[in-house]
C-alpha cells in the first residue's frame, strides 16, 4: 500500500462501495462477552467528543481537498454530505492510497480526524514477535484463512457530523457521514472487536457463541484462521460465514478453506503433519 500520486488520482478510479449495509450494533452485542461489551460501549463513547474547543479549530482545515470526481462518487455512496449550518467544530485529513490486488491496482479514501492526529503520527511499531504466537496451527490437519471486508457502515450521529469537515477542491463545504479511519472508535479499531466476534474467538465472544474447543481460531485486523481437524474447521468456517451474513459483512476474495498451504500475517505457511495433536 502506498499514497496515492496526483496521477495516480486521474489515472485509477476510486473504488468505493455505495449503498453498503450498515453495521447491525444490536446483532453483534449478542455476540459479545459482557466485559468485551463494556469495552466496546465506551469505544464508542468516543465518537462525538471533539478534544479541542471551537476557538481552536475553525481556522485548522486541512491543505488537502477531495478530488472533484472523488468527491461526486464520495457523495453519491453516501460517505459525505454537503455541510450543514452548525459553525464547524473538527477537521479530517483526507488523502487516497493505492493497493495492490490480484486484479490490478486499487484505490481507496482514507479520512483521519486532524486534531487526534497533530501529536500522533500513526507509524507502525509493533514488533514481529508476536507472530510466533501463530506458529502451533501449521501442525493442525487442515486450515481454513478468511478476509472480512469492511463492507458495513458505522454512522456518525447528524449532531457530531460537524467535527469531521474537509473541502472538495471546487471549494465545497462536506462532512462525513460515518466514522473515519484514525478515529479513537475508527473502523480500524472497531474491526478488531468486530471481527473476533464473528471469528468466535474465546476472549470476545459470548459462551454460546464462542468457537468449540477443537478448533483454534486466530485474528489479525481483518484475517481470520481456523485451524484443527478438517470437519472441525469446515463446520466452523461455515459458522463464521453465518455470523458474516447476520453483521451485513462480507468476505473478501482471498478466501482459503481446509488448506493445506496457505498465507496468514503475510507468511507462507505449510501443514506438517496430517494428525492434529
Amino acid at each position: 500500500m502506498r499514497l496515492a500520486t496526483p496521477q495516480d488520482e486521474r489515472a485509477i478510479p476510486l473504488q468505493q462501495q455505495a449503498n453498503a449495509p450498515v453495521l447491525n450494533r444490536e446483532w453483534i452485542k449478542g455476540l459479545l462477552n459482557p466485559a468485551t461489551l463494556e469495552r466496546l460501549t465506551q469505544l464508542w463513547g468516543f465518537v462525538g467528543r471533539s478534544p479541542f474547543l471551537l476557538s481552536s479549530v475553525t481556522s485548522c482545515a486541512s491543505s488537502r481537498r477531495i478530488p472533484v470526481d472523488d468527491g461526486r462518487l464520495l457523495t453519491e455512496a453516501g460517505i459525505i454530505e454537503d455541510a450543514s449550518s452548525t459553525t464547524s467544530g473538527g477537521w479530517i485529513i483526507s488523502f487516497s492510497v493505492v493497493e495492490e490486488k490480484t486484479t490490478g491496482l486499487r484505490r481507496r479514501w482514507i479520512a483521519w480526524p486532524r486534531d487526534e492526529n497533530r501529536d500522533d503520527p500513526y507509524e507502525a511499531n509493533g514488533r514481529l514477535s508476536h507472530i510466533f504466537h501463530y506458529l502451533p496451527p501449521v501442525m493442525a490437519e487442515a486450515a481454513s484463512c478468511l478476509d472480512l471486508k469492511s463492507s458495513f457502515i458505522v454512522y456518525l450521529p447528524r449532531e457530531t457530523q460537524h467535527l469531521f469537515r474537509c473541502h472538495v477542491e471546487d471549494g465545497t463545504l462536506v462532512e462525513l457521514t460515518r466514522v473515519p479511519m484514525g478515529h479513537k472508535a475508527g473502523p480500524e479499531i472497531l474491526q478488531i472487536t468486530i471481527t473476533s466476534a464473528i471469528a468466535g474467538v474465546t476472549t470476545v465472544a459470548h459462551a454460546l457463541r464462542a468457537a468449540p474447543p477443537l478448533v483454534r481460531v486466530d485474528v489479525w485486523i481483518d484475517n481470520i484462521r481456523i485451524a484443527g481437524p478438517k470437519s472441525g474447521v469446515t463446520l466452523w468456517e461455515a459458522q463464521v460465514l453465518r455470523n458474516a451474513d447476520g453483521l451485513h459483512a462480507t468476505m473478501g476474495e482471498d478466501r482459503e478453506s481446509g488448506a493445506t498451504q496457505y498465507t496468514f500475517l503475510w507468511c507462507n505457511l505449510i501443514i506438517f503433519t496430517g494428525r492434529y495433536p
